[in-house]
Formats: structure tokens, sequence, C-alpha cells
């Protein structure tokens, strides 16, 4: 008896063939970064680029909102994670000729490495860059407790 295997390699639109073919496209986009990514449709381009930052008080969270001002943008935090929401503006009508600013709807949920004091957070919009502060929540230090008997 004959592998079916063998026969499904060699027809085409197969499966195996457009396995073949999705491994180059993802062996593309990985050693060509994220201009491939964003010519093949893998990664949002609208979503905005973010660092995390950890202190010993604070976690810091820094967002590059290029173009975009504070009122066009929902920040929410519940529990351990930090969300934005937000439009960058469409682009306008006309031929396209290049295209690597980011434009449309973008939601970006960020998790925070650390318990934090949800009322303490604060939020700044200065040149292009969100930057977000929330206090840590302090760790209760381990106390030795004496044992009489």
């Amino acid at each position: 008896m004959q592998d079916p295997r063998s026969d499904a390699r060699s027809t085409p639109g197969s499966v195996e063939r457009l396995r073949h073919e999705f491994d180059k496209w993802l062996e593309t986009a990985w050693s060509q970064g994220e201009r491939a990514m964003d010519a093949i449709g893998i990664r949002k381009s609208a979503t905005p680029a973010v660092d995390v930052i950890e202190t010993p008080d604070a976690i810091v969270v820094l967002v590059d909102i290029p173009g975009l001002a504070a009122d066009q943008i929902e920040l929410t935090l519940t529990g351990h994670m930090l969300t934005l929401n937000g439009k960058h503006p469409e682009l306008e009508s006309g031929q396209v000729h290049l295209n690597e600013r980011p434009h449309g709807l973008f939601k970006r949920s960020i998790p925070l490495p650390s318990t934090v004091d949800a009322d303490t957070i604060i939020a700044d919009s200065k040149n292009g860059v969100l930057r977000i502060t929330v206090q840590k929540i302090p760790t209760q230090k381990a106390r030795r407790i004496e044992i009489t008997g």
C-alpha cells in the first residue's frame, strides 16, 4: 500500500504545500523583522510601543502616542492589567506611496509586574509620550514570632 502522505505532497494545493508556504512566510517574518510582519499582516501596525519599568516604589509605563491628545486615549487599570484604547488619525485621501505611521483603532493591554495601588495612578502626556506612574503596594515583611513553652 502506498503512503498517503506522498500523494498529498505532490497534489497542487495540498495541505503539505500550504504548510510549506506558511513556513516560508514565517521564516521571512522572523529573519526580516517587523517590516516583513507588517507586509504579510501578522503584526498590528497601530499598536503603540510600550516600555514598562519597575522601580523600588513604583511601576512606570511609557507609551508612544505621537499625534494623539490626552482626550483621544482611554486608560483603565483592573488588578494587574493596564489597558489603553485609542485611535490614530486615518490616512488622508489620495494615492498612498509610503505608509509607515500608525493609523486606526488600537487596544493594548499591559500586565504590570507587581501589585499596585490604583488610587495613586498618574498619567501625563508630553512630546508624544504618555507616562503612567503607579505606586506599588509594599509587600508584608516576614516577622519572627517567639514561641513560648
